[in-house]
């Protein structure tokens, strides 16, 4: 007799950003576990990322800019990772926002590592613009695969996907559409994922934003999720042209479609992923990777 082979079992979690979503190839007996161990992990990276919460770590650390806070060693990683796409990004990407006249691109917080202690500058403030989000997505996708040994899963957070399982074991890959900005209920294709990440940035979500170009959604492909994120936010704030010469200097694994306003799709990345990543897309112009400067 052959051995029970898992099936797929779906979970849902509600943080304070998003809806959580996971399809995971599990045994019946895992559930409650799965359950318990992801519902902890977003309860936690609430209390201890969400500006909305008025006693979260960072919440605090706003609180206290201008003075040495201590801080935890996972509020360190994610603000070193925030430094770090901070110069990728040219300083496009900024975790700092000022009050007043100071220009928020002459910021820096002063870090402690000996004393685990952060200083932001006098009025200023953290905002991590959705990189928290996706920084957890990826740790438990990490988790899951490693301490767990899942072979195969889907994590979705908003329009944050990471995916697993598909291309160590020669089966077909996870096809994830992508949604059309414009109709809530149609795609505007898809696309095959057999591991990686995907980040969705769409203006519409987010109209605070206030992009001065005519960008209205990218999609950006990748194998890290927090890559990916920070990227599709990217290209929003500095449009086609400008965004996709600045990617194409600083990423090679990274893909991208970006949607304008006057409803026409830019495809960035390698020739040979139209054929069999990028399905049913309607393209109109076309950035491949080795001829964008």
């Amino acid at each position: 007799m052959e051995p029970f082979a898992p099936s797929f079992h779906s979970f849902h979690f509600q943080s304070l950003k998003a809806e959580i979503e996971l399809l995971l190839r599990c045994e019946d007996k895992e559930r409650t576990l799965i359950t318990q161990l992801t519902d902890d992990w977003f309860r936690n990276v609430d209390k201890r990322f969400s500006p909305a919460l008025a006693d979260s770590e960072i919440s605090l650390l706003n609180t206290l800019a201008g003075e040495n806070c201590m801080v935890s060693n996972t509020m360190l990683e994610v603000l070193f990772l925030a430094e770090m796409y901070q110069a990728v990004t040219d300083g496009y990407y900024n975790p700092l926002h000022a009050e007043g006249a100071q220009a928020a691109s002459l910021l820096e917080w002063e870090v402690d590592p000996s004393m685990k202690s952060i200083k932001l500058p006098h009025n200023a403030n953290i905002h991590l613009r959705g990189l928290e989000q996706s920084w957890a997505v990826k740790r438990l996708a990490e988790y899951m695969q490693k301490q767990l040994s899942l072979e195969q899963g889907l994590i979705l957070a908003g329009g944050e996907i990471t995916v697993w399982g598909r291309s160590s074991l020669g089966i077909d890959p996870w096809i994830i559409g992508i949604q059309n900005p414009w109709q809530a209920n149609t795609k505007l294709g898809a696309i095959a994922l057999p591991e990686g990440s995907l980040s969705t940035y769409s203006q519409f979500e987010d109209p605070s934003a206030g992009s001065v170009h005519d960008v209205v959604q990218c999609t950006v492909a990748g194998e890290d999720l927090v890559e990916c994120q920070v990227w599709a936010r990217t290209l929003a704030r500095l449009g086609v042209h400008e965004g996709l010469a600045l990617l194409a200097k600083r990423t090679s694994v990274c893909e991208a479609v970006v949607i304008t306003a006057e409803q026409e799709l830019h495809y960035f990345g390698k020739k040979a992923s139209l054929q069999r990543r990028w399905l049913d897309m309607r393209i109109d112009h076309y950035h491949f990777q080795d001829k964008v400067s």
